[in-house]
């Protein structure tokens, strides 16, 4: 007699479906961030104009403390209510990083305190210049990386082609700011440095400030301007150059 096993039905596995990411707009780390980039260089336009026409460095203490309360808040608010970060995010992703997402603060904190220290403790022309390099010199050098970082040797996320895209715009502009403005800290026509020479150490200023951030462990939007500004001073003010 011959007896049939009756074969058991497999189960059916469940197929989960995939998780609807919430924050897949924002671009993630290694993109070129073209919205980013362009509101990064539109702030040196900003600093160049206010600058042209005689803006005091006092009278943007207020707003410039008020924005950074308003972001340090935000920031607060966003990483306490899931909610309201996803919120935050839709409006503002364009700008954002995936690291800003959930856990880093947002890199507009850090512009802030180092545009605050920079206007606060040093003279206008250099607070000025410095800003400019991070508006203009760090976009440049991530483009810079991006394109031909892959050619020349790298020190954690920074490449040295990137670097030298800093030094050439940090060079290209202090060489226009010093030899177009009438500045309080260098004189081209009495000091005994040439324009050229200070824009070429501009240049060098440029690329050591963007080059730093990683080593210091901070924000670039905070060591340049404030390393920058270092840097600009001890020669121009100190040795009075």
């Amino acid at each position: 007699m011959t007896v049939r096993l009756q074969q058991q039905p497999r189960s059916k596995k469940i197929i989960k479906p995939p998780k609807h990411d919430r924050f897949a707009h924002i671009q993630p780390q290694g993109s070129w961030e073209i919205p980013r980039k362009t509101f990064h260089y539109s702030i040196g336009f900003l600093v160049l104009y206010l600058f042209k026409n005689g803006f005091d460095s006092a009278d943007t203490y207020p707003a410039l403390v008020a924005f950074l309360s308003i972001v340090l808040a935000t920031e607060a608010l966003r990483f306490s209510w899931d909610s309201f970060n996803v919120l935050y995010c839709r409006v503002m992703g364009s700008l954002m990083r995936k690291s800003e997402v959930k856990s880093r603060i947002n890199g507009t904190a850090y512009y802030l305190v180092g545009v605050l220290i920079a206007l606060y403790v040093f003279p206008k022309d250099i607070a000025s210049l410095s800003i400019i390099y991070l508006s203009w010199a760090d976009p440049t050098a991530s483009i810079c990386g991006r394109l031909w970082g892959k050619y020349t040797p790298k020190y954690g996320n920074k490449s040295l082609a990137g670097t030298l895209g800093a030094m050439v715009v940090g060079a290209l502009v202090t060489y226009y700011f010093f030899s177009q403005f009438l500045t309080e800290s260098y004189d081209p026509v009495s000091s005994d440095i040439p324009t050229y020479a200070l824009a070429l150490y501009g240049g060098l200023v440029a690329g050591l400030s963007e080059a730093l951030g990683d080593s210091a462990g901070l924000d670039d939007n905070l060591i340049i301007p404030v390393a920058s500004s270092i840097f600009l001073w001890v020669p121009l003010v100190f040795f009075e150059l």
